[in-house]
């Protein structure tokens, strides 16, 4: 099958979660015996190259930032190199993920029209929110959600982004994704969101991780930990930049909890973002500085180092966080995790197996599984290794290929 895949952004320039997942998807579909084309956006001037094997189409696009909500929908930058690009590969399927920032929904919009069938893979909430989804998370905070508390109050896209509001973008994104063959979504929470905020028929399907990718030998991870400065002491890892959606404000109050019962607790950023940038010098803060560590972006080889001398993971969203990969990666290298009931970690983890479920703003009950895991090495052992074996039968590049295989196809009989 000759598959054209649409992402915004991909690996190496851009590695973030979702980027991730759809260039690992594409190798996972090379490997499997497909012909995969794949079209991303640049800053740079347009370009093709080939990356392990898959070519890479380039497309140059830039734009002011406050007019985002109308360059999502169509963006004359891209028009005439995709026209010529689907004309040149004639794909047997597009398979769209990213794409409501540089290559816009026209690209689905173009392959209707050249009757290509289409799939769209969505991994986040903007096909009908401008911002991450936290409007359903009020006080008391609530550990459980309903799928009604995801719909968007009235008004609430123009109250959040005034003059960058485009009233027709919603509409005309429900229109085009309506012409979609086969439209799939990150996570069950993601597709209860999607419903009640007026975009139905997804399916879902779970991202994955190749597990390899996060074993390392010994001798690199010590040097990592030498480098860090991180000897003797007990590492919880977030795997990111904190801030106030990722939950920046209840972990350090669970930290705050945390130094006073374990004194060599310290908390790895993974970013480049410098404390400053985190919100890490408040007043407020000064006295966690001893107990956090910036690590700076990691990929490969030294990612795969961290994960392995972190004790435990932490993913404390306050938002819809679809499916965040950092519980896949833990798993993969056998950490346990604690992550927010929030969005769809629950579909991850396995709640007292493979780790813990809190809810965040529970600070209390947040450090006290914190101290559970830290404490007890056996126990943190033995819910790492539920993880990766988890991971094993249930989240695989095989898996997700042979399921995506089976969306393409149902994609090319609708045609």
């Amino acid at each position: 099958m000759r598959i054209l895949m649409l992402s915004d952004r991909i690996p190496p320039e851009n590695a973030g979660g979702a980027e991730k997942v759809a260039w690992a998807l594409a190798r996972g579909l090379r490997d499997a015996g497909h012909e995969l084309h794949v079209i991303a956006a640049t800053r740079e001037p347009s370009f093709e190259a080939v990356r392990e094997g898959i070519p890479t189409y380039h497309l140059h696009v830039q734009y002011p930032s406050r007019l985002a909500a109308y360059f999502a929908l169509y963006n004359p930058q891209v028009v005439a190199p995709l026209h010529q690009l689907y004309h040149t590969i004639k794909p047997d399927v597009v398979s769209a993920f990213n794409i409501h920032t540089d290559l816009t929904y026209y690209s689905l919009s173009l392959a209707h029209q050249l009757h290509i069938p289409t799939t769209i893979t969505l991994q986040d909430v903007m096909a009908f929110s401008y911002t991450k989804l936290t409007h359903f998370i009020q006080p008391p905070y609530p550990d459980d959600i309903t799928p009604e508390q995801y719909r968007l109050p009235r008004l609430y896209n123009l109250k959040k982004m005034r003059l960058r509001y485009n009233p027709l973008r919603n509409l005309l994104i429900q229109r085009i994704l309506r012409q979609v063959n086969v439209r799939i979504a990150g996570s069950e929470a993601l597709r209860q969101a999607l419903t009640a905020n007026g975009l139905s028929d997804f399916r879902v399907l779970h991202a994955s991780v190749v597990p390899q990718d996060f074993d390392t030998d010994p001798a690199t991870v010590e040097n990592l930990r030498e480098r860090l400065n991180l000897a003797g002491r007990k590492v919880i890892l977030f795997a990111g930049r904190l801030s106030h959606d990722k939950g920046s404000v209840q972990l350090l109050a669970t930290l705050d909890r945390l130094v006073k019962v374990i004194p060599n607790v310290t908390l790895l950023t993974l970013t480049r973002a410098t404390l400053e940038q985190q919100g890490l010098t408040a007043p407020e803060y000064q006295h966690l500085l001893d107990h956090v560590c910036v690590g700076g972006w990691m990929q490969g080889e030294e990612l795969a180092a961290a994960y392995q001398l972190a004790d435990v993971v932490v993913v404390p969203s306050i938002c819809l966080d679809v499916f965040p990969t950092i519980n896949l990666e833990a798993m993969a290298a056998g950490k346990p995790i604690i992550a927010t009931c929030y969005g769809g970690s629950p579909e991850a983890i396995s709640d007292g197996e493979t780790g813990y479920i809190v809810n965040p703003f529970n600070t209390e009950r947040f450090a006290d599984r914190l101290q559970q895991l830290l404490t007890d090495e056996r126990l943190a052992r033995q819910m790492g290794e539920a993880g990766r074996q988890r991971l094993l039968t249930q989240f695989t590049l095989t898996r997700q290929v042979a399921l995506m295989e089976q969306a393409y196809q149902a994609a090319i009989k609708q045609l």
